[in-house]
């Protein structure tokens, strides 16, 4: 899941204020519709011109982001969501300040980049082309290209100089341009967070003569976008780098780039990377004893909202008591839904499907101080507390439940069912001794009867 509100100190009551350094044109939109959003989703493209209207506006009220939240009807965790996609993307830069009873946020929106500067970023690229068919990708490539572009290759250039044309100045006067803002030209992805071990790539080139001086700072830059695309350590960018020295023992940067792909296609089943977030790459890895069926659920219950569940659990909607205790959860204890999922189940099979609120409030703010913050935590945590009921309430909770089973099986509660194996398990144990010990009285009479047949027809044979 991407960075919580309660990260960045963000309430609907905080104000907000967008700039943009630049005047968004009419290839500026085409980039951020055909080529962007197949990458990040119409979500957040729309969350982003959405934002531009506020550019523009001359009034003089504050916003806040209770705006945002009632037009695009959308909570603080989606909008915090949609942002960070923004963000990492390079489309958005956030800044805040914080004070005592409030924060003000200032969003500052990135000119998009060229045509060519995304079709020769080797991860933009490569990202979009992942999601979109091979025809569709060298279709849009196409409509970007200039058509009428006319070869100069034979004709010479004729154009005047500045000092042709006009005299030179006489005065000496220098203008301070340093109030005029500067515009916001897209960078590309923010890589700075990603080290590269250029010391031994140097090592492993020099055992082949190649001196680093073949690595300028635009050929790092460059090593490491494809180190990070595709993974790649500094022997396998030894090995892909001396396919790409040309003859005049400089580095193709076509080579690199074709080489590097061809490397990552052979060892990855001719599949290419995709972009993904980082929840989606770094989710909690389930433990041992954890199969695929518990990690979808826990997924399920961190992307699900309590009320949705609730209602699901009642096939009724929730009362209105219910839903501002759900939202005093989310707002002042901070909880994720996965924790709070878990704990109203938690607490419903515990007390016979009731939801008293002063024994919920009480168990957040226990599971707050433990740091709990997480569905898995969360559900660990109540396995480890969790106390069996007498027979007959657990027979009732079991009962109510299954009146009220809920279409999807992964949001069914899994101490419910480790409970209900274990039942069925002793069931079937007591009743395998009882019929082992039937068998055995059976055994016996039968040897029984046996032998005093072998005793009848003894005495018969005499």
């Amino acid at each position: 899941m991407g960075l919580q509100s309660a990260k960045f100190g963000l309430r609907p009551q905080d104000d907000f204020q967008v700039k943009r350094d630049f005047q968004l044109t009419n290839h500026n939109l085409a980039i951020l519709n055909r080529l962007f959003t197949p990458l990040v989703g119409s979500s957040a493209i729309g969350l982003l011109h959405y934002l531009n209207q506020f550019v523009e506006s001359t009034s003089n009220q504050v916003n806040t982001h209770y705006i945002i939240m009632s037009e695009l009807k959308i909570n603080l965790k989606e909008f915090r969501q949609q942002m960070d996609i923004l963000e990492g993307i390079g489309l958005v830069k956030s800044f805040v300040k914080h004070e005592d009873n409030t924060s003000s946020f200032v969003y500052k929106l990135v000119q998009p980049p060229t045509a060519r500067q995304f079709f020769s970023d080797p991860m933009l690229s490569i990202f979009l082309y992942n999601e979109v068919n091979k025809q569709r990708y060298h279709q849009l490539k196409s409509d970007f290209e200039t058509s009428t572009a006319i070869d100069l290759t034979e004709f010479q250039e004729i154009t005047r100089k500045y000092t042709d044309v006009f005299k030179l100045p006489k005065g000496n006067l220098v203008e301070d341009v340093s109030q005029m803002p500067q515009e916001s030209t897209y960078k590309g992805l923010d890589l700075s967070a990603v080290n590269f071990d250029f010391e031994t790539l140097y090592d492993l080139l020099q055992t082949h003569f190649i001196s680093e001086e073949i690595i300028t700072q635009e050929a790092k830059h460059l090593i490491i976008q494809l180190a990070t695309l595709y993974g790649l350590t500094p022997e396998a960018m030894k090995r892909i780098i001396l396919k790409s020295i040309t003859s005049a023992q400089q580095l193709s940067f076509e080579d690199i780039r074709k080489y590097a792909r061809t490397y990552y296609l052979m060892e990855h089943e001719q599949h290419l990377p995709s972009l993904q977030q980082k929840d989606q790459i770094t989710a909690p890895k389930p433990s041992a004893e954890q199969n695929d069926d518990d990690k979808n659920w826990l997924q399920q219950l961190e992307n699900t909202s309590p009320i949705e569940m609730l209602a699901s659990w009642s096939s009724s909607e929730p009362t209105t008591q219910q839903k501002v205790m759900v939202e005093e959860l989310v707002e002042r204890e901070k909880m994720s839904f996965g924790v709070i999922n878990i704990l109203l189940q938690f607490v419903m099979l515990k007390e016979d499907m009731k939801l008293p609120k002063a024994y919920i409030l009480e168990i957040a703010s226990n599971w707050k101080k433990l740091g709990i913050s997480t569905a898995e935590q969360a559900y660990q945590h109540a396995l480890k507390v969790n106390q069996p009921k007498p027979e007959t309430r657990v027979a009732s909770s079991q009962s109510r439940y299954k009146k009220h089973q809920l279409a999807s099986k992964e949001m069914t509660p899994k101490w419910l069912l480790e409970r209900e194996q274990q039942a069925s398990t002793e069931s079937d144990d007591n009743n395998k001794k009882v019929d082992n010990d039937n068998n055995e009285e059976e055994d016996q009479e039968r040897a029984a009867f046996l032998q005093h047949l072998k005793e009848r027809w003894g005495e018969d044979d005499e």
